[in-house]
């Protein structure tokens, strides 16, 4: 089995057992189940150092770090290799983890002038465990780095706690569908439909506002329907508020339905 062949999970989080892992799994099975071959790496188990952003800038010619990285080899080995690409982070203070960043960062460094990865089949996961928040900001650094390495995306898949059954059953769509692209790269035809495409893409373009919304509604579907009438009236209300002009408004309700959400929720 060649290794252009491999649908490739990378877990972002220091937890190795929680619910990035268990994300990027669930997608790793749905590609199984479609007949690829997949791998999972724990970065934790590789944590990629800061970029030193030394001078002379030779890494990007010679597509190698000038400083000895045993971790950013061996994942920059594994990604440049791949069929297809998983990348799972958890979200914290709504942003991507530090050790998706510095891979992030180095990879720009060293591989975005030379494009090796055009057209690779690739998505994005973030959970946002605790209080949900970030759900996609955090996923944002994710899809700028497969845009300006010009992989050619799956849409993302943001995810809670509170819609955390409904997002293993995507991953696993998602893994399925990613599997059957491995086998041959579609490089864009240019920055143009490089940038349209990944403008189309779900989630991705929501305001603060919007991602707030998506939230409370979350926590309204993970409730018994005789149980979420407060968070569907509550976004009701937002929405009116919202064609009225009243952002504010708007985003205290929204608030408001949240909390009663997640009230439900845990209680």
């Amino acid at each position: 089995m060649s290794e252009k062949d491999i649908v490739l999970g990378v877990v972002g989080s220091p937890n190795p057992d929680g619910r990035t892992n268990r994300l990027v799994k669930a997608a790793l099975e749905g590609a199984a189940m479609a007949g690829a071959a997949t791998e999972l790496i724990q970065m934790s188990e590789h944590v990629v150092e800061g970029c030193k952003d030394c001078l002379p800038w030779v890494c990007a010619e010679n597509q190698k770090c000038t400083y000895e990285d045993e971790a950013f080899e061996l994942l920059s080995t594994k990604v440049l290799n791949c069929g297809a690409l998983i990348l799972g982070t958890p979200v914290y203070w709504w942003d991507t983890s530090a050790m998706v960043k510095y891979f992030i960062l180095k990879m720009f460094r060293v591989f975005a002038r030379s494009a090796p990865l055009q057209g690779l089949p690739a998505f994005g996961i973030s959970i946002a465990g605790g209080t949900g928040n970030g759900l996609v900001s955090g996923l944002r650094p994710v899809y700028h780095f497969f845009q300006v390495m010009q992989m050619r995306a799956l849409e993302p898949l943001p995810a809670t706690r509170f819609n955390f059954g409904g997002a293993e059953k995507r991953a696993k769509e998602l893994g399925g569908r990613i599997a059957a692209m491995r086998h041959e790269r579609h490089p864009f035809t240019g920055l143009e439909e490089r940038l349209l495409w990944y403008d189309q893409l779900p989630y991705l373009g929501l305001s603060r506002a919007e991602e707030r919304r998506l939230l409370a509604a979350l926590t309204g579907l993970a409730l018994p329907e005789d149980r979420s009438g407060k968070v569907t009236s509550g976004l009701a209300r937002a929405d009116l508020l919202t064609a009225a002009g009243d952002r504010t408004g708007s985003m205290i309700e929204i608030t408001r339905s949240y909390e009663a959400g997640k009230k439900a929720f845990e209680g």
